[in-house]
């Protein structure tokens, strides 16, 4: 299986914050990047998260994302995006994918002997699920470890995960699930997970942790040549 991933595009009108995000270019970049998707034959295009950001309204956030929508329609590959925690501060979770195209809601996919398992952690630890307007990007948790549990459970194979947030001990802990630790013992536990993406941590980093391979991928809003293609 070959997956075409890119991150944290925070795609913007804005042409540069917080010292080194150029989010306004993030639209071009993401159009090569599926080019050379489409030119790799990747199975499957995987956004992890924060697609876009902040605009003075709503509806300048909800005209980029579908700007964008018309870009991966053009692409005309399988995707699924994750929503980060810029994605749930401009737009609630329903308009989010409304707007981008029910198809690439992040559902569990199946290639032969091995499962995606995508995993939302845009809730505060008191679990309450981010809203538009009110998220805190240090406060972020997985609620329903039970359910997780479940899913790994019917796996027939080897399960990946994918996500946003972190759950990499090496990270910073406010970059980090407040239940970071839990969900870990659950990968650990199933015996099927070797293998965790994620996005959120812009330098991007990687480390094995008690047979787990944990892989942030860099902030494309902040390199040029944060696109990778991965066999899985």
């Amino acid at each position: 299986m070959k997956l075409g991933i890119f991150t944290d595009p925070h795609y913007s009108s804005a042409e540069l914050t917080c010292g080194r995000r150029y989010n306004s270019r993030s639209l071009a970049k993401i159009e090569a990047a599926l080019a050379r998707f489409a030119a790799e034959k990747c199975d499957l295009v995987v956004c992890l998260g924060d697609l876009i950001d902040r605009e003075p309204t709503h509806e300048a956030e909800a005209t980029n994302l579908a700007a964008l929508a018309r870009v991966f329609d053009t692409a005309g590959l399988p995707a699924a995006v994750v929503r980060g925690n810029h994605d749930a501060f401009s737009l609630s979770k329903e308009d989010f994918y409304r707007i981008l195209g029910s198809s690439r809601y992040p559902a569990d996919r199946v290639f032969e002997d091995k499962t995606l398992i995508f995993l939302d952690a845009c809730h505060f630890a008191s679990g309450r699920p981010y809203a538009p307007g009110d998220t805190d990007w240090t406060d972020t948790f997985l609620p329903d470890t039970d359910g997780l549990r479940a899913r790994l459970s019917a796996v027939p194979g080897e399960a990946i995960v994918l996500m946003h947030q972190n759950i990499d001990p090496n990270i910073r802990a406010d970059h980090s699930l407040k239940n970071a630790a839990e969900v870990r013992e659950i990968l650990e536990q199933s015996r099927k997970v070797r293998l965790v993406l994620q996005g959120h941590y812009h330098p991007g980093t990687e480390n094995i942790h008690n047979g787990i391979l944990y892989r942030a991928f860099p902030a494309m809003c902040e390199r040029n040549d944060a696109v990778f293609i991965s066999e899985v």
